[in-house]
């Protein structure tokens, strides 16, 4: 169907409870399993989880649908926090993303509708919390049709852009054998922890997809996990009790639609690494692997990456391998990468131009033009410093953490200064925001895009 002809009206509906999600998850899960951008983090296997373990204390959600006729053609997962300043009255509202694992806020429209949906599902937005600020959308996959609805002109936003996040990924199209002969030393490098890892024992590789992943290996893959340096430095899964649930939820759901895959090494009976794996139509992705330490001079992470990518390219119905991040030892692997942008759409309202544009207007200034010119030798510099950082980070010892402890009485004291200096440059910048809402027209855009 061309883009922008719609058959019928789009109508949308919103939903407030996980309950209620259930008569939409097929023909939503029909439209994420055909989405072009190819990320787990669109499913609503994915959605479920996040909704029941992804959200802070202050924070609440809706999702809206749109429908044009009786086809789904857009899903917007929102989060509702409180605004550090203007509290729930003027939130700024996001998609789904945290600093964990789900590292996309990109969002579901039909292809060949996108415009239609996109424009119905803000107006839902509107109606949902009248007074919001704008909505975040972090790290838009190149490919994704928001870019095309973003073309057409949004009355009550500015679309303004940001951070550009370059997630590696490898394209498993052609052979092995071509790939691989571009990895220089690391093939030589690969034989000799082969060789190494062999004289430990027999090694066994297990690639579990489909009936055979189920979540009971879970377990043993968060015990590897924080076995490791990620348990002595907080960011294994077991170590915050929230992911933990998160993604004990996540495996339950995508074992269940049969599309998780469970990646394991092993030397005699031990597991000294394993990977997950998602399977997205034409891509596997690829969130999180762990190794065990007293096997790393072998390096078990990269025999097991190596196993999965051969695999990779002897499925004819895969595109790509995403880790849907962008590590340092990525490079190693010679990893292409996709462009996520983080997009902004910010309200043309005083309280939105006065408390969110300068700041987006200002790190889009920097993304765009300040970083670009910054030299490739401080660009060099700052990889070998994050280098030796995560190094540094695998080998520290245990230690203690004292965790910092504010009594109930100074909090509440505290909270009710920084209320009454709140109220306090309220009252004083309502004059500017009248000031600035006034100037707004002169502000300089291509078609809707805001140019600093």
């Amino acid at each position: 169907m061309p883009q922008g002809i719609t058959p019928y009206p789009v109508r949308t509906t919103t939903i407030y409870k996980l309950d209620d999600l259930a008569p939409h998850i097929p023909a939503w899960d029909r439209l994420a399993w055909d989405a072009p951008q190819r990320i787990p983090t669109l499913f609503p296997a994915w959605v479920d989880a996040f909704l029941r373990h992804g959200l802070a204390a202050n924070e609440r959600w809706f999702c809206v649908f749109a429908y044009s006729g009786d086809e789904l053609i857009g899903v917007l997962p929102v989060i509702v926090p409180s605004h550090s300043i203007l509290g729930q009255q003027r939130p700024l509202l996001r998609t789904l993303t945290d600093p964990f694992i789900t590292s996309s806020g990109d969002i579901l429209l039909a292809p060949d509708q996108a415009v239609e949906a996109l424009t119905a599902l803000l107006v839902q937005c509107d109606q949902e919390v009248p007074g919001h600020l704008g909505l975040d959308l972090p790290a838009v996959r190149q490919n994704s049709p928001v870019w095309a609805a973003l073309q057409t002109s949004l009355r009550d936003y500015i679309v303004c852009t940001d951070l550009v996040t370059p997630y590696s990924l490898i394209n498993v199209q052609g052979e092995f054998a071509t790939y691989a002969a571009n990895l220089g030393n690391l093939r030589r490098n690969l034989t000799r922890y082969r060789k190494k890892l062999k004289s430990r024992g027999d090694v066994s590789v297990e690639l579990r997809k489909g009936p055979a992943a189920g979540e009971d290996f879970l377990p043993e893959f968060l015990a590897l996990e924080a076995s490791g340096w990620k348990g002595r430095n907080g960011t294994a899964l077991l170590n915050d009790p929230n992911q933990t649930a998160f993604f004990t939820t996540l495996i339950a759901n995508l074992a269940k639609q049969e599309r998780l895959e469970w990646h394991i090494l092993r030397v005699k009976d031990r597991i000294v690494a394993a990977g997950i794996g998602v399977q997205c139509r034409g891509a596997v992705v690829l969130p999180r692997i762990a190794y065990d330490e007293e096997y790393a001079e072998c390096m078990p992470g990269n025999l097991l990456t190596e196993e999965v990518i051969k695999d990779a390219f002897l499925r004819p119905e895969l595109v790509e391998l995403n880790h849907m991040s962008n590590a340092s030892w990525h490079a190693t692997w010679r990893m292409s990468h996709d462009r996520y942008t983080d997009v902004h759409l910010v309200r043309r309202r005083a309280s939105a131009v006065l408390f969110r544009l300068p700041r987006v207007a200002a790190s889009s200034v920097y993304q765009k033009h300040v970083r670009p010119r910054i030299p490739n030798a401080m660009r060099k510099a700052r990889q070998s410093f994050r280098r030796r950082e995560e190094i540094k980070a695998r080998r520290v010892p245990e230690r203690k953490v004292v965790p910092l402890e504010v009594s109930r009485a100074q909090y509440s004291s505290e909270a009710e200064q920084i209320k009454s200096q709140s109220h306090s440059v309220l009252k004083r910048v309502k004059g500017a925001a009248r000031n600035i809402l006034a100037l707004l027209p002169r502000v300089k855009r291509t078609g809707n895009n805001f140019q600093p």
